[in-house]
């Protein structure tokens, strides 16, 4: 085993476990909040013994099985099934082993939390609600990882993760406790004006993770656990545009860049989502002030004169 040492909050282990192939990611994000995912690909079933220190995991069974077991208690967390994430509290110091069995691209992410974190980080009432989930020791609450909890964890287990900011680190992975405990904590633990926060938070969250275009309102409300209604109100009253409006100036902007890029006037309304070129040209020009054939004839123009100079100085080469 070799640690590849990153900096002084976070650390890489190649090949961590015997008989194993692949890297576990430790990190402190700030006191009482730390993170592990592991990648592995194990080629010999083994047993490794643990320590399980006090303190709150919230467990995400990416892709295979994790088993453990601790005096007579086996628990195991699986991919596979549809409650595949866990709150997962211990109370006091146990001993016990994690079982790994042959399996190809096992992978977990674990987010650790301090009690006493928890308690600073969320308000009197919140913690109230899920005091009684917490005092439930190697008792795993079971929830289903949401697709706005994937669109997170896909972002915190690429590569380019470990690229970023600590700030940005830190947002990504606060953003996704908050959720994970949004599927824990009973509704009422939260005012009317914190659920409308939440939401507009969700909205902002999952626009941004994917592609706007591709997503409909009302795929993107069942996502966000609402309604078309509170949804599109929610939005418009934060960002002073429509959702409806905001998702057609994405498909304009995809049109115009099709435009730049040598796309007829025709192509470019199929991009948009438009079945009319006028309407397509009247809500081009309200976006962009031009027509699209205005933005065509640029970019042809500009195409015929790098064709010539690309044919002038390199023989070689073809022109368009």
């Amino acid at each position: 085993m070799t640690a590849t040492p990153m900096s002084d909050y976070q650390k890489i282990l190649i090949d961590p476990l015997s008989g194993s192939q692949g890297h576990l990611l430790l990190q402190r994000l700030r006191p009482g909040l730390d993170l592990k995912y592991e990648q592995l690909t194990i080629h010999t079933e083994s047993n490794l013994s643990l320590l399980f220190t006090p303190g709150i995991r919230l467990v995400f069974a990416l892709n295979g099985l994790t088993r453990i077991r601790i005096g007579r208690q086996e628990i195991t967390f699986n991919s596979h099934e549809r409650l595949n994430g866990a709150l997962f509290p211990v109370l006091e110091n146990a001993l016990g082993f994690k079982h790994f069995r042959l399996q190809t691209n096992k992978s977990e992410l674990l987010m650790m939390l301090s009690n006493d974190w928890l308690s600073s980080s969320l308000g009197a009432e919140e913690y109230t609600a899920l005091q009684p989930l917490l005092n439930h020791h190697l008792h795993p609450v079971r929830f289903m990882i949401t697709p706005l909890m994937r669109q997170l964890l896909q972002r915190i287990c690429h590569d380019d993760y470990r690229q970023l900011g600590k700030l940005q680190q830190e947002s990504l992975c606060l953003s996704l406790v908050h959720e994970a405990l949004q599927q824990i904590l009973p509704p009422k633990a939260f005012s009317a004006s914190e659920h409308q926060q939440q939401l507009a938070e969700r909205i902002d969250l999952l626009l941004a993770a994917g592609a706007a275009s591709d997503l409909t309102i009302a795929r993107i409300a069942s996502q966000c656990h609402s309604n078309p209604g509170s949804v599109q109100r929610v939005f418009k009253q934060r960002h002073g545009i429509s959702l409806g409006a905001y998702r057609r100036r994405i498909q304009l902007d995809h049109a115009r860049k099709a435009l730049a890029q040598g796309a007829t006037v025709i192509q470019a309304a199929q991009v948009a989502g438009y079945t009319h070129l006028q309407s397509f040209s009247d809500a081009f020009r309200r976006e962009f002030g031009c027509l699209p054939s205005v933005v065509k004839g640029a970019a042809k123009h500009s195409s015929g004169a790098l064709d010539y100079a690309t044919d002038s100085n390199t023989s070689h080469l073809h022109k368009k």
